[in-house]
Protein backbone atom coordinates (compact mmCIF):
# COMPACT_ATOMS: atom_id res chain seq x y z
CA UNK A 1 0.00 0.00 0.00
CA UNK A 2 1.85 3.55 -0.86
CA UNK A 3 2.43 5.82 2.04
CA UNK A 4 -0.11 8.07 1.16
CA UNK A 5 -2.93 5.83 1.40
CA UNK A 6 -1.76 4.24 5.21
CA UNK A 7 -1.82 8.47 6.22
CA UNK A 8 -5.06 9.49 8.60
CA UNK A 9 -7.03 11.57 6.58
CA UNK A 10 -7.58 14.29 9.17
CA UNK A 11 -3.59 14.41 9.10
CA UNK A 12 -3.64 15.77 5.38
CA UNK A 13 -6.72 17.63 5.88
CA UNK A 14 -4.68 19.69 8.51
CA UNK A 15 -1.79 20.27 6.08
CA UNK A 16 -4.22 20.87 3.37
CA UNK A 17 -5.60 23.51 4.97
CA UNK A 18 -1.97 24.97 5.72
CA UNK A 19 -1.00 24.84 2.32
CA UNK A 20 -4.73 26.39 1.00
CA UNK A 21 -3.33 28.89 3.22
CA UNK A 22 -0.53 29.91 1.22
CA UNK A 23 2.47 27.62 3.95
CA UNK A 24 4.09 24.46 3.09
CA UNK A 25 3.73 21.90 5.20
CA UNK A 26 4.98 18.23 5.81
CA UNK A 27 5.04 15.25 8.22
CA UNK A 28 8.33 15.37 10.24
CA UNK A 29 10.25 13.16 12.12
CA UNK A 30 8.92 9.29 13.81
CA UNK A 31 5.89 9.28 12.03
CA UNK A 32 7.70 9.23 8.44
CA UNK A 33 10.42 6.90 9.63
CA UNK A 34 7.85 4.58 11.00
CA UNK A 35 5.66 4.55 8.04
CA UNK A 36 9.04 3.79 5.89
CA UNK A 37 9.42 0.83 8.10
CA UNK A 38 5.99 -0.38 7.57
CA UNK A 39 4.49 0.56 10.75
CA UNK A 40 1.71 2.31 12.17
CA UNK A 41 2.81 5.37 13.54
CA UNK A 42 1.46 6.54 17.02
CA UNK A 43 1.44 9.91 16.53
CA UNK A 44 1.73 12.40 13.93
CA UNK A 45 4.11 15.84 14.32
CA UNK A 46 3.34 18.30 11.59
CA UNK A 47 6.22 21.22 10.15
CA UNK A 48 5.60 24.27 8.07
CA UNK A 49 6.71 27.78 6.67
CA UNK A 50 3.39 28.94 9.22
CA UNK A 51 4.46 31.45 12.45
CA UNK A 52 2.79 29.77 15.28
CA UNK A 53 0.17 33.27 14.64
CA UNK A 54 -0.62 32.15 11.33
CA UNK A 55 -1.43 28.16 12.13
CA UNK A 56 -3.51 29.65 14.72
CA UNK A 57 -5.50 32.78 12.12
CA UNK A 58 -5.49 29.13 10.01
CA UNK A 59 -7.48 26.89 12.02
CA UNK A 60 -9.14 29.59 14.66
CA UNK A 61 -9.28 29.82 18.24
CA UNK A 62 -11.57 27.04 18.64
CA UNK A 63 -9.56 24.65 16.97
CA UNK A 64 -6.20 25.42 17.78
CA UNK A 65 -4.24 26.71 20.62
CA UNK A 66 -0.49 28.16 20.67
CA UNK A 67 1.25 25.94 24.01
CA UNK A 68 5.15 25.76 25.10
CA UNK A 69 7.96 28.55 25.82
CA UNK A 70 10.88 26.38 25.00
CA UNK A 71 9.87 25.71 22.05
CA UNK A 72 6.35 27.49 20.86
CA UNK A 73 4.04 25.23 18.71
CA UNK A 74 0.16 24.97 18.14
CA UNK A 75 -1.92 21.95 19.48
CA UNK A 76 -4.59 21.27 16.34
CA UNK A 77 -7.77 19.98 18.10
CA UNK A 78 -9.71 17.31 15.56
CA UNK A 79 -12.82 16.17 17.68
CA UNK A 80 -10.91 14.56 21.13
CA UNK A 81 -7.37 14.16 18.94
CA UNK A 82 -4.40 16.44 19.51
CA UNK A 83 -1.95 17.55 16.62
CA UNK A 84 1.03 19.21 16.92
CA UNK A 85 2.13 21.41 14.54
CA UNK A 86 6.00 23.32 14.60
CA UNK A 87 7.48 25.78 12.46
CA UNK A 88 10.26 25.28 10.76
CA UNK A 89 13.50 26.40 12.71
CA UNK A 90 17.09 27.06 12.01
CA UNK A 91 19.99 26.49 14.47
CA UNK A 92 19.80 29.32 17.62
CA UNK A 93 23.42 31.16 17.80
CA UNK A 94 25.64 31.23 20.77
CA UNK A 95 24.13 34.38 22.12
CA UNK A 96 20.25 32.88 20.96
CA UNK A 97 20.51 29.93 22.77
CA UNK A 98 21.73 31.66 26.19
CA UNK A 99 19.22 31.34 28.69
CA UNK A 100 21.48 31.68 32.13
CA UNK A 101 24.34 33.73 33.21
CA UNK A 102 26.63 30.97 33.76
CA UNK A 103 25.68 29.04 30.71
CA UNK A 104 28.41 28.21 28.20
CA UNK A 105 26.17 29.20 25.17
CA UNK A 106 25.62 25.40 24.14
CA UNK A 107 22.71 23.91 25.56
CA UNK A 108 19.85 25.18 23.80
CA UNK A 109 16.98 26.50 26.68
CA UNK A 110 15.22 28.20 23.90
CA UNK A 111 14.27 26.81 20.28
CA UNK A 112 12.18 29.37 18.69
CA UNK A 113 14.30 30.86 16.05
CA UNK A 114 12.40 30.32 12.70
CA UNK A 115 14.14 29.26 9.16
CA UNK A 116 13.23 27.30 5.86
CA UNK A 117 12.70 23.70 5.30
CA UNK A 118 16.36 22.96 4.67
CA UNK A 119 17.59 24.36 8.08
CA UNK A 120 14.57 22.49 9.86
CA UNK A 121 16.07 19.28 8.68
CA UNK A 122 19.77 20.58 9.65
CA UNK A 123 18.91 21.33 12.85
CA UNK A 124 17.01 18.20 13.49
CA UNK A 125 19.18 14.96 16.60
CA UNK A 126 19.14 12.24 14.30
CA UNK A 127 19.16 11.79 10.06
CA UNK A 128 16.18 8.87 10.73
CA UNK A 129 14.29 11.83 12.48
CA UNK A 130 14.52 14.40 9.80
CA UNK A 131 12.65 12.68 6.89
CA UNK A 132 9.63 14.89 5.90
CA UNK A 133 6.74 13.67 3.63
CA UNK A 134 4.54 15.81 1.24
CA UNK A 135 1.07 13.76 1.54
CA UNK A 136 -0.96 16.80 -0.19
CA UNK A 137 1.72 17.39 -2.96
CA UNK A 138 3.96 15.93 -5.68
CA UNK A 139 7.27 16.25 -3.32
CA UNK A 140 6.85 12.63 -1.28
CA UNK A 141 9.64 11.97 0.78
CA UNK A 142 11.79 15.08 1.61
CA UNK A 143 15.67 14.07 3.07
CA UNK A 144 18.32 16.36 2.95
CA UNK A 145 20.55 14.45 5.08
CA UNK A 146 20.57 10.76 4.51
CA UNK A 147 17.75 9.30 6.63
CA UNK A 148 16.68 6.97 4.35
CA UNK A 149 19.99 5.28 3.70
CA UNK A 150 20.50 5.15 7.74
CA UNK A 151 16.72 3.97 7.75
CA UNK A 152 17.45 1.15 5.35
CA UNK A 153 20.60 0.49 7.41
CA UNK A 154 19.35 0.38 10.69
CA UNK A 155 21.99 3.12 11.72
CA UNK A 156 21.20 5.64 14.60
CA UNK A 157 23.50 8.76 13.28
CA UNK A 158 23.66 12.30 14.53
CA UNK A 159 23.14 15.46 12.32
CA UNK A 160 27.01 17.19 12.42
CA UNK A 161 28.87 16.92 15.34
CA UNK A 162 27.04 13.94 18.06
CA UNK A 163 29.45 15.72 20.81
CA UNK A 164 27.61 19.41 20.08
CA UNK A 165 24.24 17.65 19.29
CA UNK A 166 24.16 16.15 22.92
CA UNK A 167 25.63 18.85 25.05
CA UNK A 168 22.90 21.01 23.01
CA UNK A 169 19.75 18.96 24.09
CA UNK A 170 20.77 15.63 26.45
CA UNK A 171 17.23 14.49 25.73
CA UNK A 172 18.68 13.31 22.34
CA UNK A 173 20.82 10.64 24.07
CA UNK A 174 17.39 9.04 25.25
CA UNK A 175 16.19 8.95 21.22
CA UNK A 176 19.28 7.48 19.76
CA UNK A 177 19.01 4.67 22.59
CA UNK A 178 15.31 4.22 22.05
CA UNK A 179 16.10 3.14 18.91
CA UNK A 180 18.02 0.71 19.55
CA UNK A 181 16.20 -0.89 22.13
CA UNK A 182 13.14 -0.54 19.91
CA UNK A 183 13.82 -1.19 16.47
CA UNK A 184 17.41 -2.83 16.81
CA UNK A 185 19.23 -0.01 15.42
CA UNK A 186 22.92 0.59 16.19
CA UNK A 187 24.88 3.97 17.18
CA UNK A 188 27.48 5.09 14.68
CA UNK A 189 30.75 5.34 15.67
CA UNK A 190 31.13 8.45 16.09
CA UNK A 191 27.39 8.94 17.98
CA UNK A 192 28.34 6.23 20.56
CA UNK A 193 31.78 7.81 21.41
CA UNK A 194 30.38 10.99 22.18
CA UNK A 195 27.51 9.75 24.27
CA UNK A 196 28.98 7.70 26.29
CA UNK A 197 31.09 10.44 28.60
CA UNK A 198 28.02 12.82 28.02
CA UNK A 199 25.42 10.42 29.90
CA UNK A 200 25.75 12.48 33.19
CA UNK A 201 24.53 15.44 31.35
CA UNK A 202 20.85 13.90 31.40
CA UNK A 203 20.26 15.17 34.96
CA UNK A 204 20.63 18.89 33.07
CA UNK A 205 17.06 18.15 31.28
CA UNK A 206 14.00 19.51 32.69
CA UNK A 207 12.45 16.45 35.01
CA UNK A 208 9.28 17.16 33.50
CA UNK A 209 10.39 16.10 30.04
CA UNK A 210 12.41 13.13 31.18
CA UNK A 211 8.85 12.06 32.62
CA UNK A 212 7.26 12.33 29.87
CA UNK A 213 9.83 10.49 27.97
CA UNK A 214 9.54 7.54 30.53
CA UNK A 215 5.52 7.18 30.03
CA UNK A 216 6.29 6.85 26.12
CA UNK A 217 8.84 4.21 26.74
CA UNK A 218 6.21 2.51 29.36
CA UNK A 219 3.89 2.97 26.49
CA UNK A 220 5.57 0.84 24.21
CA UNK A 221 6.20 -3.45 24.47
CA UNK A 222 9.43 -3.18 23.70
CA UNK A 223 10.60 -1.28 27.55
CA UNK A 224 12.65 -3.74 28.40
CA UNK A 225 15.37 -3.28 25.45
CA UNK A 226 15.33 0.05 25.64
CA UNK A 227 16.02 -0.09 28.86
CA UNK A 228 19.13 -2.71 28.48
CA UNK A 229 20.03 0.07 26.00
CA UNK A 230 20.04 2.52 28.52
CA UNK A 231 21.98 0.49 31.59
CA UNK A 232 24.56 -0.91 28.60
CA UNK A 233 25.47 2.33 27.36
CA UNK A 234 25.68 3.99 31.07
CA UNK A 235 22.85 6.39 30.57
CA UNK A 236 19.77 4.52 33.11
CA UNK A 237 22.43 5.58 36.31
CA UNK A 238 21.49 8.80 35.51
CA UNK A 239 18.30 8.65 33.91
CA UNK A 240 16.43 6.11 36.28
CA UNK A 241 19.22 6.41 39.67
CA UNK A 242 16.45 3.89 41.51
CA UNK A 243 16.47 1.06 39.06
CA UNK A 244 19.94 1.14 37.98
CA UNK A 245 21.15 0.84 41.51
CA UNK A 246 18.59 -2.69 41.71
CA UNK A 247 19.45 -3.94 37.87
CA UNK A 248 22.07 -6.57 39.16
CA UNK A 249 20.08 -7.71 42.49
CA UNK A 250 16.77 -9.60 42.85
CA UNK A 251 14.39 -6.61 42.54
CA UNK A 252 15.75 -5.94 39.16
CA UNK A 253 15.40 -9.06 37.62
CA UNK A 254 12.03 -9.38 38.42
CA UNK A 255 11.42 -5.84 37.45
CA UNK A 256 12.79 -6.84 33.96
CA UNK A 257 10.54 -10.25 34.33
CA UNK A 258 7.36 -8.75 34.89
CA UNK A 259 7.68 -5.96 32.20
CA UNK A 260 8.97 -8.58 29.97
CA UNK A 261 5.67 -10.41 30.45
CA UNK A 262 3.81 -7.19 30.09
CA UNK A 263 5.53 -6.11 27.11
CA UNK A 264 4.80 -9.37 25.23
CA UNK A 265 0.69 -8.92 26.77
CA UNK A 266 1.24 -4.98 25.59
CA UNK A 267 2.14 -5.75 21.97
CA UNK A 268 -0.94 -8.81 21.93
CA UNK A 269 -3.22 -5.99 23.01
CA UNK A 270 -4.34 -8.24 26.04
CA UNK A 271 -2.64 -5.22 28.47
CA UNK A 272 -4.26 -2.71 29.10
CA UNK A 273 -1.95 1.05 28.18
CA UNK A 274 -2.54 2.54 30.95
CA UNK A 275 -0.09 5.49 32.29
CA UNK A 276 -1.14 4.30 35.95
CA UNK A 277 -0.89 0.67 35.14
CA UNK A 278 2.20 1.02 33.77
CA UNK A 279 3.92 2.65 36.40
CA UNK A 280 2.64 0.48 38.37
CA UNK A 281 3.64 -2.78 37.25
CA UNK A 282 7.40 -1.09 36.79
CA UNK A 283 7.38 -0.05 40.24
CA UNK A 284 5.91 -3.64 42.24
CA UNK A 285 8.84 -5.58 42.88
CA UNK A 286 10.32 -2.73 44.29
CA UNK A 287 7.32 -2.03 46.66
CA UNK A 288 6.94 -5.26 46.98
CA UNK A 289 10.58 -5.35 48.88
CA UNK A 290 10.07 -2.19 50.56
CA UNK A 291 6.39 -3.48 52.36
CA UNK A 292 8.15 -6.24 53.69
CA UNK A 293 7.35 -8.77 50.61
CA UNK A 294 10.67 -11.91 50.55
CA UNK A 295 10.18 -11.69 46.86
CA UNK A 296 7.23 -11.03 44.40
CA UNK A 297 5.95 -14.17 44.87
CA UNK A 298 5.26 -13.61 48.28
CA UNK A 299 3.24 -10.28 48.72
CA UNK A 300 3.20 -8.59 51.74
CA UNK A 301 0.26 -8.82 54.85
CA UNK A 302 -2.59 -7.22 53.01
CA UNK A 303 -3.85 -6.08 57.09
CA UNK A 304 -0.23 -4.32 57.62
CA UNK A 305 -0.68 -0.39 57.75
CA UNK A 306 1.26 -0.02 54.47
CA UNK A 307 -0.72 3.04 52.78
CA UNK A 308 1.95 5.56 53.92
CA UNK A 309 5.60 2.97 52.85
CA UNK A 310 3.67 2.51 50.02
CA UNK A 311 3.59 6.01 48.63
CA UNK A 312 7.25 6.46 49.65
CA UNK A 313 8.06 3.69 48.06
CA UNK A 314 6.38 4.87 44.91
CA UNK A 315 7.89 8.54 45.32
CA UNK A 316 11.84 6.73 46.15
CA UNK A 317 11.35 4.37 43.17
CA UNK A 318 10.51 6.77 40.50
CA UNK A 319 12.89 9.82 42.13
CA UNK A 320 13.87 12.43 40.60
CA UNK A 321 11.23 12.36 37.96
CA UNK A 322 7.78 14.68 39.00
CA UNK A 323 5.53 11.77 39.73
CA UNK A 324 2.11 13.95 40.58
CA UNK A 325 0.11 12.87 43.32
CA UNK A 326 -2.51 11.97 40.17
CA UNK A 327 -0.50 9.06 39.58
CA UNK A 328 1.47 7.77 42.73
CA UNK A 329 -2.41 8.02 44.46
CA UNK A 330 -3.33 5.55 41.98
CA UNK A 331 0.04 3.39 41.52
CA UNK A 332 -0.37 3.24 45.53
CA UNK A 333 -4.08 2.33 45.27
CA UNK A 334 -3.42 -0.15 42.48
CA UNK A 335 -0.38 -2.05 44.30
CA UNK A 336 -2.61 -1.87 47.81
CA UNK A 337 -5.28 -3.85 46.29
CA UNK A 338 -2.49 -7.30 45.53
CA UNK A 339 -2.85 -9.07 48.72
CA UNK A 340 -6.55 -8.68 48.92
CA UNK A 341 -6.87 -10.66 46.14
CA UNK A 342 -5.66 -14.11 48.40
CA UNK A 343 -8.69 -13.20 50.47
CA UNK A 344 -12.01 -14.18 48.69
CA UNK A 345 -14.09 -12.89 52.00
CA UNK A 346 -13.72 -9.31 50.48
CA UNK A 347 -14.39 -9.74 47.05
CA UNK A 348 -17.54 -7.71 47.33
CA UNK A 349 -15.86 -4.69 48.24
CA UNK A 350 -12.42 -5.39 46.31
CA UNK A 351 -15.37 -5.24 42.63
CA UNK A 352 -16.23 -2.05 43.26
CA UNK A 353 -12.96 -0.35 43.79
CA UNK A 354 -11.94 1.91 40.85
CA UNK A 355 -8.56 0.34 40.75
CA UNK A 356 -10.38 -3.37 40.42
CA UNK A 357 -9.76 -3.47 36.43
CA UNK A 358 -6.07 -2.73 36.80
CA UNK A 359 -5.59 -4.41 39.58
CA UNK A 360 -6.97 -7.40 38.61
CA UNK A 361 -4.34 -7.45 35.35
CA UNK A 362 -0.98 -6.63 37.52
CA UNK A 363 -2.05 -9.97 39.93
CA UNK A 364 -2.40 -11.74 36.97
CA UNK A 365 0.32 -10.90 35.46
CA UNK A 366 2.28 -11.12 38.42
CA UNK A 367 0.73 -14.78 39.48
CA UNK A 368 1.96 -15.75 35.56
CA UNK A 369 5.50 -14.32 36.04
CA UNK A 370 5.74 -16.03 40.01
CA UNK A 371 4.55 -19.48 38.47
CA UNK A 372 1.42 -19.21 40.90
CA UNK A 373 -0.91 -22.28 40.74
CA UNK A 374 -4.18 -22.01 38.36
CA UNK A 375 -6.60 -21.62 41.37
CA UNK A 376 -4.83 -18.46 42.75
CA UNK A 377 -5.89 -16.86 39.66
CA UNK A 378 -9.18 -18.26 39.14
CA UNK A 379 -12.70 -16.72 40.32
CA UNK A 380 -11.84 -12.84 40.05
CA UNK A 381 -14.28 -11.53 37.04
CA UNK A 382 -13.47 -9.03 34.51
CA UNK A 383 -14.50 -5.34 36.65
CA UNK A 384 -18.57 -4.75 36.35
CA UNK A 385 -19.83 -2.73 33.63
CA UNK A 386 -20.48 -0.10 36.13
CA UNK A 387 -17.62 0.20 37.64
CA UNK A 388 -15.00 2.10 35.74
CA UNK A 389 -11.04 2.30 36.37
CA UNK A 390 -9.59 5.37 36.65
CA UNK A 391 -9.02 7.55 34.10
CA UNK A 392 -5.06 8.73 32.87
CA UNK A 393 -6.11 12.50 33.24
CA UNK A 394 -6.93 13.95 36.15
CA UNK A 395 -10.23 15.77 36.10
CA UNK A 396 -10.49 19.33 35.39
CA UNK A 397 -10.55 22.07 37.91
CA UNK A 398 -14.08 23.39 38.50
CA UNK A 399 -14.75 27.29 38.27
CA UNK A 400 -15.64 28.62 41.92
CA UNK A 401 -18.58 30.34 41.45
CA UNK A 402 -18.91 33.32 43.50
CA UNK A 403 -21.52 33.57 46.75
CA UNK A 404 -25.11 33.58 45.93
CA UNK A 405 -25.40 37.45 47.28
CA UNK A 406 -22.23 38.23 45.44
CA UNK A 407 -24.19 36.90 42.25
CA UNK A 408 -27.14 39.20 42.90
CA UNK A 409 -25.50 42.19 43.20
CA UNK A 410 -23.00 41.90 40.26
CA UNK A 411 -20.06 41.35 41.96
Amino acid sequence: MPIRQKIRPVVRSIIGQLVDGGFEAYIVGGAVRDLLMGLEPKDYDIATAASPEDIRRVFGKRQSRIIGRRFRLVHVYAGAEIYEVSTFRREPSADERRERLNDDGVMIWRDNEYGTLEQDARRRDLTVNALYYDPVGERGIIDFVGGVRDLEERCARAIGDPATRLEEDPVRMLRALKLVGQFGFHLEPALEEALRPRADRIALASQSRLFEELLKILATPRTVPILEAFQHYGLLAHYWPTLSSVWQTPTGEQTRRLLAERDRRVEAGTYSTSKALALATASLPYVAARLGGRDLGELWDSDSPADHHCRDAVHDFFAPFPVSRFFSTRVRDIALLLPRFASRARMSRLLRHPEYKYARELYTLTGHVCGWPAETLAGWPEAPEDAEAGADRPPRPRRRRAPRAARREGA
